[in-house]
C-alpha cells in the first residue's frame, strides 16, 4: 500500500478525482504521479518526520590512509522523530550527506544507513554506514571507504589546536643573520593535534639553492608538544633542549662541505617556533641556530590548505 500525508491525501481527494493523472511533489524533493483508479489504494498516513534536535560541530576523520585529521567545524547533525522511531541526517561539505535508522538511549545513539559522497569518478555514490556513540561525540564508520573510514562528530566548537592542525603549503621565505634571503616554494608543513591541547610540527626536508655556503638542504625534523601561548597568540615554544638535531648539508661548486647532523642551539639566539592561525591558513615562524654556527636563521612560511 502507497502511503503519503495527510494535506496530499486531502489533496487528492479533493482534486484526483477530477483528472485522469495526479502529480504530487512530496516534501523530500521527490515527485509521485497516480491514476484516479489508484487513488482509492492510497493508505493514510499520519506520521511525519518532526525535527527533534539539530546541531552543529567539528569532525575528525581517519582512515586507512591517514588519522585524526581535522575537516572543518560546520557539520551538522540533525535528529527527526517519526511516531516510535528516530531517524538522523549527517551534513558535510567535504564527507557528504548521511541518513540513519537509530535507537536514542540515555543519551547514546546506535544506528545504520548510508553516506553518500563524492565517489571521484564525476558522481556520487551511497556507502553503507554506522553510527554510535553519545550525542556529543558521535562517530560514524564507512568501512567501504578507503580502507575503513571513520568520521567523529564533536558537538560545539573546535579546540584551537585542532582548528590549527592539518599539513600547510607555502614558500618558506629563510633569512640568514638578517642579511641573507632565499626561499624554497612549495614546502608542505604538517601540523599535528595532540590530546593534551599542544601541536606537533613536522618541517619537511628543503633546500636552498645559491646561498653564501652553496646549495643547502636541511632535513625533516619534528618539533613536539607545541603548547598555546596566549601572549603570543599562537602555539610557541622554545624548543633547544639538547637532543633536537637535523641534517644540513652543504654543496658549494661541486664540493660537499658540509654534511651531517646539527644540534639545535639557544647559544647564539632563541630557538624558537611560533605558529599562528590567519584568514588565509596559517604563518609558520621558525627561527633557530645550529651547532657552533654564529648566526641565527629564520624562516617563516605563510601556508594554505
Amino acid at each position: 500500500m502507497k502511503k503519503i500525508s495527510t494535506l496530499l491525501l486531502l489533496f487528492v481527494a479533493a482534486f484526483g478525482l477530477q483528472a485522469q493523472n495526479v502529480t504530487i511533489n512530496l516534501a523530500n524533493g521527490d515527485f509521485v504521479s497516480y491514476t484516479a483508479d489508484q487513488i482509492s489504494s492510497i493508505e493514510f498516513n499520519a506520521e511525519e518526520e518532526v525535527l527533534f534536535h539539530e546541531f552543529t560541530g567539528w569532525i575528525t576523520v581517519s582512515s586507512g590512509y591517514f588519522s585524526d585529521v581535522y575537516y572543518g567545524d560546520q557539520a551538522v547533525v540533525k535528529v527527526y522523530r517519526k511516531g516510535e522511531g528516530y531517524t538522523c541526517r549527517f551534513y558535510d561539505n567535504t564527507w557528504g550527506i548521511g541518513r540513519f535508522d537509530i535507537t536514542l538511549a540515555k543519551g547514546q545513539i546506535n544506528g545504520t544507513g548510508t553516506v553518500t559522497m563524492d565517489n571521484h569518478h564525476g558522481g556520487l555514490s551511497p556507502y553503507e554506514a554506522t553510527m554510535s556513540g553519545p550525542m556529543t561525540a558521535i562517530s560514524i564508520s564507512i568501512p567501504g571507504v578507503m580502507g575503513g573510514t571513520t568520521i567523529l562528530w564533536h558537538h560545539g566548537a573546535a579546540p584551537e589546536n585542532y582548528k590549527t592542525s592539518g599539513t600547510w603549503t607555502g614558500t618558506n621565505n629563510v633569512s640568514v643573520g638578517g642579511t641573507y634571503h632565499y626561499s624554497a616554494e612549495n614546502v608542505r608543513q604538517s601540523v599535528t593535534a595532540n590530546a593534551d591541547g599542544t601541536v606537533s610540527l613536522t618541517v619537511p626536508s628543503y633546500s636552498l639553492s645559491g646561498t653564501v655556503m652553496g646549495d643547502i638542504t636541511l632535513g625533516s625534523y619534528t618539533i613536539a608538544d607545541i603548547p598555546w601561548n596566549e601572549e603570543k597568540g599562537g602555539f610557541y615554544k622554545e624548543y633547544a633542549d639538547g637532543s633536537l638535531k637535523v641534517h644540513f648539508k652543504a654543496v658549494k661548486e661541486g664540493t660537499t662541505t658540509l654534511d651531517s647532523d646539527y644540534l639545535f642551539n639557544d647559544k647564539a639566539t632563541t630557538t624558537y617556533i611560533l605558529i599562528k592561525r590567519t584568514e588565509a591558513g596559517v604563518t609558520i615562524e621558525n627561527n633557530f641556530s645550529l651547532g657552533n654556527m654564529p648566526f641565527s636563521i629564520t624562516a617563516v612560511m605563510d601556508g594554505t590548505k
